[in-house]
């Protein structure tokens, strides 16, 4: 059963732009430590980290109604399964009455990166 859908859109200039600014700061606020070992050896850093981004803003969006304060983001990590699809790896601090299972989708097109995540009950 769905309990809740979350989704956010980012331009990736945006991204670029703020990167520019603020350097290593802005990347080690957006992403925990396993994402930041994947990071550093992409080709495609722009794109990964605003795709990442869209993906805690989803996530944070449909845990709305869970949370009484809202997670930093490196607290949300997404890490990708053994086949590749995105997979949602909580700190301990944000896990609770969270539900079950979370299905994440990423994606780049030229200037947006987007996802949605939806949470579920599982039986």
């Amino acid at each position: 059963m769905i309990k809740s859908i979350g989704l956010d859109v980012v331009e990736i200039s945006r991204i670029q732009v703020d990167i520019e600014k603020y350097g290593d700061r802005l990347i080690k606020r957006i992403l925990g430590n396993d994402e930041l070992q994947i990071y550093l050896k992409r080709k495609d850093k722009v794109q990964f980290l605003s795709g990442r981004f869209a993906a805690k803003e989803a996530v944070i969006k449909a845990l709305g109604k869970y949370l009484t304060d809202k997670p930093i983001l490196p607290d949300i990590q997404i890490l990708n399964d053994s086949t590749g699809q995105p997979e949602l790896c909580l700190a301990e601090a944000v896990k609770q009455n969270v539900p079950d299972r979370c299905f994440i989708s990423i994606t780049h097109e030229k200037s947006v990166a987007a996802a949605v995540a939806i949470f579920s009950e599982e039986k």
